[in-house]
């Protein structure tokens, strides 16, 4: 049975992009989502690029806002930003069988494009320790004690 993961960042650009991309490239163990808080019009042209360097095309992503997935079915939810740890709906944390982590990572909005490049080799090297120890046979308290022990 796969899982289903909602990477949530501020304005569903770049880090939670790339989350999702990268998840979806490693394991196909998940059904991956991200969104955004504020979500912007486009995703960063530099996170297009630095997933392209390495295989991925992100070209026809876009953006999406969080209440698009009110209604669908999640088990993981990774805050990506500690804007999206601190203004995520109060609806998420009402599901109380939803395991919610918060992976913070920098924003490198506007930043070169290796500090862009950077990021994602943070992001990718997470999701790979993360996968290493992940098995879809685990319970959801297994799950959740491994979601909190990958926060940071």
């Amino acid at each position: 049975m796969k899982r289903s993961i909602l990477f949530l960042c501020t304005a569903n650009s770049i880090r939670s992009q790339m989350a999702r991309a990268l998840l979806e490239k490693l394991s196909q163990d998940f059904i991956a989502h991200s969104a955004g808080i504020l979500p912007t019009c486009a995703v960063d042209i530099q996170t297009v690029r630095v997933l392209h360097e390495i295989g991925i095309d992100a070209s026809s992503y876009r953006p999406l806002d969080i209440e698009q997935f009110r209604h669908t079915h999640l088990d993981i939810l990774i805050t990506m930003s500690s804007t999206s740890y601190r203004d995520c709906p109060s609806w998420l944390y009402e599901n109380k069988e939803l395991i919610c982590g918060h992976w913070g990572f920098a924003d490198v909005s506007g930043q070169s494009l290796g500090q862009f490049r950077n990021l994602r080799n943070q992001i990718e090297a997470h999701l790979r320790a993360f996968l290493a120890e992940y098995r879809p046979e685990l319970t959801r308290d297994e799950l959740a004690a491994l979601v909190r022990r990958f926060t940071r």
